[in-house]
């Protein structure tokens, strides 16, 4: 079995030296050659891109009945170690990652580091967020719209160029009401050219918005924030006010709830529309 499983290991492992770009491939600490299990583990490719890859590494079936035992074949089979590609490709047979598991344990190779660096790697372990300003003005916004709840998301389907251009001015009229009170949401948004430069994209321009299990899309065009909890908003302040601390946060609290009522007016002032409610755990945490 060892012998099979090597094999088919190192025909992936020359896939992913050839395929992949070199930031991509991981190698072992100390000795020569390719972690393929950890590669595999980190890689970011959708289903197809996958499988094409892991295609690039597999044999064909008859040339590992050529140089294995049936039975070695079917046991690793039967264990799940090997998989047989898909439809057409069902004659070419390729080693996944519990085979690599298992090629590990006989080997002896630590495999405890890779899933400790997998779950810090994709669930941010021990890492703070940081929302960018673009998505802290979005945020912002919806907070404004009274977006707190999937029942009261903000709805953008069939909003015309002239509305969607009108919340675009707004978004910038939120980050002028930051900076003439003083209050730093960070680096200053270039209004004017790509994502920023337009509504529909600029509420795209994220990173770690959709991490913070505040944010949520619902349907294609409908957009809220989950403040149905005391805990949720204050973790919401802590994000839209990260640059503040102690005796400072208690100020920057003051300030914030003073423009954000000024810009609900605004609301009703610059859109001709009625603001929506702020949500009542956000203003309990900024008058405390």
């Amino acid at each position: 079995m060892e012998e099979l499983l090597v094999k088919l290991y190192d025909s992936l492992s020359t896939a992913f030296q050839e395929k992949l770009k070199t930031k991509e491939v991981y190698h072992f600490e100390n000795e020569e050659g390719i972690d393929a299990f950890k590669t595999l583990m980190f890689l970011k490719k959708n289903n197809n891109d996958l499988n094409k890859l892991m295609l690039n590494g597999s044999m064909s079936i008859d040339e590992l009945k050529y140089l294995f035992d049936k039975e070695v074949i079917d046991e690793c089979f039967k264990a799940n170690y090997i998989i047989r590609g898909n439809l057409i490709n069902n004659d070419k047979v390729f080693i996944g990652a519990n085979g690599m598991f298992k090629l590990y344990s006989i080997k002896n190779y630590n495999t405890q580091e890779i899933f400790k660096a997998f779950d810090s790697n994709n669930f941010k372990l021990g890492k703070e967020l940081s929302l960018k300003t673009q998505e802290k003005i979005w945020c912002i916004f919806l907070m404004l719209f009274g977006a707190d709840s999937a029942d009261k998301s903000f709805n953008t389907e069939g909003l015309s160029t002239k509305k969607l251009n009108e919340y675009h001015k707004f978004f910038i009229s939120i980050e002028k009401e930051m900076k003439e009170n003083e209050l730093n949401l960070g680096k200053q948004v270039g209004w004017e050219t790509g994502k920023d430069s337009v509504f529909r994209k600029f509420i795209t321009n994220n990173v770690d918005l959709p991490k913070t299990s505040l944010y949520f899309k619902k349907g294609a065009y409908q957009y809220y924030l989950d403040l149905s909890k005391r805990k949720n908003a204050i973790y919401f302040l802590d994000l839209i006010l990260d640059n503040y601390k102690g005796e400072q946060r208690l100020i920057a609290n003051e300030i914030f709830y003073n423009v954000i009522k000024d810009l609900s007016l605004k609301i009703s002032y610059d859109l001709g529309e009625m603001p929506g409610t702020i949500n009542k755990y956000i203003i309990e945490e900024l008058k405390n």
